[in-house]
């Protein structure tokens, strides 16, 4: 069974919704303002099931001025417009408005129903119709199919249900895609029921039992206890359904306009890059405009940034970045309206190429040649592989391909079916989970990770150790980016299996990287070594060691890399800025066991200074490393420290 939406059009008091209960006998009017008014304030809904078996949801729209807001967020999810214009009046405004906002909304299936055809003659019957093929050619729209009909004698009715039928038969089945998305019309409590939800199933697939979002400020999960499609329970509600949810819960405080059901937390946006075109000939946009915006049931106070362009009027497009007001939940390929900042003229509208775009300040050549490339590609419905591309290569970072998705409105299968023939996207997994970044990134994040290495070792050339995986996280701002993270660690082990780099403690080094010792190397690692010799049990001053290591033309940097080298190599022992001579500690250590071997109940500091004959200054760094290498325990009895061996240095 197809989902489709049927959507009224036309101006006011043309009679949409009589001819709606003609169809259906269901009455759209359902508020006490609108019988009282005359008009349709609020959207109506009714469904019409069809010979073939098919069942229509129907959305009634108003079409006076001051409601064309409430038309706007109606159409939105609508198949097949059924546009109402009267046999006696004729094309009126809101008629060729509503005209407008159809076809920019990108409905191409269009019936017309020439009404009141009983209140006119043969002849103004035949201008009428004449006066609607002309407009239609002047739109440069196909012609419409135009079915005179009478919602009062109900003349005609059954060529028009025959020729919904029709066009039913033509609307391609939806797909329904990974993400369930529902902008909510209404929201109403049933005595016994509690809160119900209805509006027009964008994409995706909702089922009884599910937990639901409501987004973008909301983000409890609810419920679904029950489903409704056209008065009848569900147990799905599907891409191109009305449909109506008891959701466990919710509040009507919860809901604002412009609010989507979705099961999986969408991220929100105030800035979207788009295609937008001018259809109001009294409309000219310059570089920056104040608009409303509308897509679905969300509006919004807007600014239109032109991009590619300094000023566009009726019949021209332009590249554009919407900086809107309040906070929207929406995908790419989403439709959208603009109206003027006054509310009294729609004067265009578009296609949402990117949700969550960086903030372009500047209008240069590469931006715009960037996004008039997606935005043809996206417009011709085709090339899925540039705009996976452009995506990537907006951060130039990772991404995971379930994110993505969301990103580019598009389902895993058409993703993996195009980057997996595809040279420029690079696909993995981290975790179990599918990863994307763009081929060049990659090789960009793996050769800075050569360049930064080689210069390590050119500083460090007589070190094994290289650089820390946190080091390259920090370069990379990947701190707080957990896939940032994961994936410099991802490539660190790849380059590892590679052979490009080898593991050295904690530590990335290259593997081509070799330690080579000449003479005057020899000779400056001998005399520091040397030097920390001979002070013995005294504290190094250095100062001093600094002083001579200049007058050996030994750098700053070169010092501490030989003070490094000389711990690698087990000949320095470091207890926290405080370096020792092994041999000289491994004398301390032996002196101390025997000692704390005959006596079990310890030695005081001053005894472990006479044992060792060390100076003051030296106890602290001594005592620290006896207990860093695990030999002694520390007590403190009174205003004495006490030094015990360890329990199971005894029994050895």
């Amino acid at each position: 069974m197809k989902h489709i939406i049927l959507g009224t059009a036309g101006h006011v008091d043309h009679g949409k919704t009589s001819l709606i209960k003609a169809l259906t006998d269901i009455d759209c009017d359902t508020h006490k303002e609108e019988k009282e008014r005359g008009i349709t304030i609020n959207l109506g809904f009714s469904h019409l099931d069809l010979p073939s078996g098919n069942s229509l949801g129907i959305i009634d729209v108003p079409g006076h001025k001051d409601f064309i807001n409430t038309m706007i967020s109606g159409v939105g999810s609508i198949d097949i417009a059924l546009l109402v214009i009267a046999a006696d009046s004729g094309i009126m405004p809101q008629t060729l408005e509503h005209l407008n906002i159809i076809r920019t909304l990108g409905i191409d299936k269009i019936i017309v129903a020439l009404n009141k055809s009983d209140l006119v003659d043969a002849d103004i019957l035949e201008l009428a119709s004449d006066e609607i093929k002309e407009l239609f050619v002047q739109q440069n729209l196909n012609q419409p199919s135009i079915i005179s009909v009478s919602a009062v004698s109900k003349e005609g009715i059954k060529d028009l249900i025959s020729e919904i039928e029709k066009q039913s038969l033509t609307v391609k089945p939806k797909t329904v895609g990974p993400v369930f998305r529902m902008f909510v019309d209404r929201l109403f409590t049933i005595k016994g029921l509690g809160s119900i939800v209805t509006g027009s199933v964008l994409s995706g697939q909702a089922k009884l039992g599910e937990q639901i979002y409501l987004l973008p400020n909301v983000k409890d999960k609810y419920k679904i206890k029950s489903i409704q499609r056209h008065g009848n329970s569900v147990d799905v509600a599907f891409a191109g359904d009305r449909a109506a949810m008891n959701l466990s819960g919710i509040k009507k405080e919860n809901l604002q306009k412009g609010s989507v059901l979705t099961n999986k937390v969408l991220e929100s946006t105030n800035l979207i890059d788009a295609n937008l075109t001018v259809f109001d000939e009294k409309t000219e946009l310059k570089i920056w405009s104040t608009v409303i915006f509308y897509s679905g049931t969300f509006e919004s106070l807007a600014k239109v940034h032109l991009l590619n362009k300094d000023a566009i009027k009726k019949g021209e497009d332009a590249i554009v970045q919407i900086h809107l007001e309040k906070s929207a939940v929406l995908l790419n390929k989403d439709k959208f309206i603009i109206r003027k900042s006054s509310a009294d003229r729609t004067i265009g509208g578009g296609l949402i190429i990117d949700v969550l775009p960086l903030h372009h300040k500047k209008r240069t050549e590469r931006l715009i040649h960037q996004l008039e490339r997606i935005n043809q590609q996206i417009l011709l419905g085709n090339k899925l592989i540039e705009q996976i591309e452009f995506e990537l290569g907006k951060d130039h970072l990772p991404i995971y391909l379930k994110d993505l998705i969301d990103k580019i409105n598009n389902t895993e299968s058409d993703i993996r079916e195009v980057v997996e023939s595809s040279e420029n996207v690079h696909v993995f997994s981290i975790s179990g989970e599918s990863v994307l970044i763009l081929t060049s990134d990659k090789q960009f994040y793996k050769n800075e990770i050569n360049s930064e290495l080689e210069a390590y070792h050119r500083k460090y050339y007589l070190l094994e150790d290289g650089i820390s995986t946190n080091f390259f996280s920090g370069k990379f701002n990947f701190s707080k980016n957990q896939l940032g993270k994961k994936f410099i660690e991802f490539l660190l082990l790849e380059m590892l299996s590679e052979g490009t780099l080898k593991k050295v403690g904690s530590t990335w080094s290259k593997t081509s990287h070799k330690i080579v010792l000449d003479d005057d190397l020899k000779q400056k690692i001998g005399w520091l070594e040397k030097k920390y010799f001979d002070y013995q049990l005294q504290l190094p001053v250095i100062k001093d060691i600094e002083i001579e290591a200049r007058e050996r033309k030994v750098s700053k940097d070169e010092f501490k890399m030989f003070l490094k080298y000389l711990m690698d190599q087990q000949r320095l022992i470091k207890f926290q800025d405080n370096y020792i001579h092994v041999d000289i500690f491994e004398k301390v250590k032996l002196v101390t066991k025997k000692e704390l071997e005959q006596k079990i109940q310890g030695i005081n500091l001053s005894e472990f200074r006479q044992l060792t004959t060390c100076t003051k200054k030296m106890i602290p760094i001594l005592v620290g490393l006896l207990e860093e290498q695990k030999l002694i325990d520390i007590k403190v009895e009174g205003t004495h420290t006490i030094m015990q061996l360890k329990k199971n240095e005894r029994q050895k």
